[in-house]
């Protein structure tokens, strides 16, 4: 469930910041604006020259706000000392020696052993990666080093980082019209974490770690984009556009039909609960492309798909926050009526997808359709849900004091908000959500809805679904069976979430496409839907 989205079990990654030991000739100066999850959150301002590297930058996440100052200084073609200012927080100055780093902060000195190659970061700075572009020779590929990172002394710890840097080769970017050539660079820090970085030449153009949602642009490239690909052959499909009107409301989308000649079999994709997008997305953190995916195979074997922008979400028109669940079914039940009138779509072939919170929505409208494909869909109500989620989290073994106080904290928001609907307040005190969307859900009863279902079901559930358990799929599957129907189907996804991406624990999960879906979960619906619709 995304619209009340549960505290993952996070893990605290730096945004680090590299500079290299030498000093570079000449001068140069510029700026970086920082992003997270799409949202402007700092910026920060640097110059170098031959005798020093001045960076000084703010970052401001909701009430909390952090300035970093580095400054570096050195002659004959190396760095001998640095400085390191968090406010709030405290200085810590190092100073470089043949195979040494000193470093001193308040009463505390210490020395380490540092070996070369060597390079020097800070948190939550990014202009010194600028340096990191000079830091592998140009006949080489990938290089490992050393990384000190003074801010560490301040936690105790040992300022010393393993880290690598690996040269893909170039790629076709576009901004405003103009299209560049880009340097695409992988480095690797800090046990295991991941950044994509873009130069032009010796220039850093933009840092990205998707793991994070955090992007880094140069100032005078946001909205940097790469380059669209030509289609590698003719297209399987083609769309059309439709907006579709319910009451005060208009409902856009895209309605996907195969080449040839109709009426196809369609399928209504529904996401799940947050404003989502035709795509399946909730810009810009949460992006699968797990609609566009779907529609572009489900086409090739002849389903029609129609995908939407929710309410008030793309070119919908209406308020999301506002609507409640009777709202959000009335616009599944006028984009079914939508495809059951459509000239190239055949009416007596109609399926629904329903993806977490559209689990809940598919089997309401089971009666009208021919197949229903259940994606993490719940088997208990809302409040049951909410509940579930938090005592599952704060169960998982090694988990950070930190984070269970966290938790502990959401879990009393959580019962409050479940008390105030039960209450039948208007508005929430705490948790900003919309009382009635709560109290309907908590109104539903999933199982004895399944139990009505007459058609074929494919149920598929991720097995490191922390949001809606592993069990509610065979949950359903069994009171659907016992209600007669035995045309149901399960699939469990090993090492897969809820959004049907790779667990963090998986080996196929990958940092840098974080988002992508497992492939098991698009082959398997395709082939259901082919043979069921």
């Amino acid at each position: 469930m995304r619209r009340l989205r549960y505290l993952f079990v996070t893990l605290f990654v730096l945004l680090f910041t590299i500079f290299s030991g030498a000093v570079q000739a000449g001068s140069k100066e510029g700026a970086f604006i920082l992003f997270l999850g799409g949202a402007e959150v700092g910026r920060e301002e640097y110059s170098l020259t031959s005798e020093e590297f001045r960076m000084q930058g703010v970052i401001s996440v909701g009430a909390q706000s952090l300035e970093v100052v580095t400054v570096l200084r050195g002659s004959q073609g190396k760095w001998a000392e640095g400085e390191v200012t968090l406010k709030p927080g405290a200085t810590v100055k190092v100073t470089f020696k043949p195979g040494k780093v000193e470093a001193e902060t308040g009463p505390i000195r210490k020395s380490y052993d540092l070996v070369e190659p060597f390079v020097v970061l800070e948190n939550n700075a990014f202009s010194h990666f600028e340096q990191i572009l000079r830091l592998l020779p140009a006949d080489a590929q990938e290089m490992a080093f050393a990384g000190v990172m003074p801010s560490l002394v301040l936690a105790n710890q040992s300022p010393i980082l393993d880290g690598s840097v690996v040269r893909l080769g170039q790629a076709g970017y576009e901004i405003e019209g103009r299209r560049l050539l880009l340097d695409e660079y992988i480095l690797t820090i800090a046990g295991g974490l991941q950044m994509r970085l873009l130069a032009d030449g010796d220039t850093l153009i933009k840092l990205e770690i998707p793991l994070q949602a955090a992007e880094v642009f140069r100032e005078g490239y946001v909205g940097l984009q790469q380059a669209v690909q030509e289609p590698a052959g003719p297209a399987h499909f083609r769309t059309e556009e439709f907006k579709v009107p319910n009451g005060d409301v208009t409902l856009a989308g895209t309605l996907f039909l195969p080449l040839g000649e109709g009426p196809f079999p369609a399928v209504l994709l529904n996401s799940g609960s947050g404003p989502q997008d035709r795509q399946g997305n909730s810009p810009p953190s949460l992006m699968t492309n797990m609609f566009s995916i779907l529609a572009d195979r489900l086409t090739e074997v002849g389903i029609a798909v129609l995908c939407y922008d929710e309410r008030g979400v793309g070119e919908s028109t209406g308020d999301y926050d506002a609507a409640d669940l009777h709202d959000l079914l009335s616009d599944v039940e006028a984009l079914l009526d939508f495809l059951k009138t459509h000239p190239e779509v055949d009416a007596e072939r109609l399926a629904m997808l329903g993806h977490s919170e559209g689990g809940y929505f598919a089997p309401i409208f089971a009666g009208r359709l021919s197949a229903i494909v259940l994606l993490a869909a719940p088997s208990a109500t809302l409040d049951h849900i909410m509940v579930e989620q938090v005592d599952f989290q704060m169960g998982l073994p090694g988990l950070p004091e930190e984070t269970k106080a966290v938790l502990a904290e959401y879990n009393v928001q959580v019962q409050l908000l479940i008390e105030e609907a039960r209450e039948g307040k208007e508005v929430s005190s705490g948790l900003p959500t919309n009382l009635d969307w709560v109290r309907q859900h908590m109104e539903l009863r999933p199982l004895e809805t399944a139990a009505e279902v007459k058609c074929p079901v494919l149920i598929v559930q991720g097995e490191e679904d922390y949001q809606v358990l592993p069990y509610h799929a065979e949950a359903l599957a069994e009171r659907m069976r016992e209600a007669g129907n035995d045309r149901v189907t399960v699939k469990l996804l090993p090492e897969t979430t809820h959004l049907f991406t790779y667990a963090g624990t998986s080996s196929q999960f990958d940092q840098l496409n974080p988002f992508r879906l497992n492939p098991e979960l698009v082959d398997t619906v395709v082939a259901w839907l082919a043979e069921n619709l």
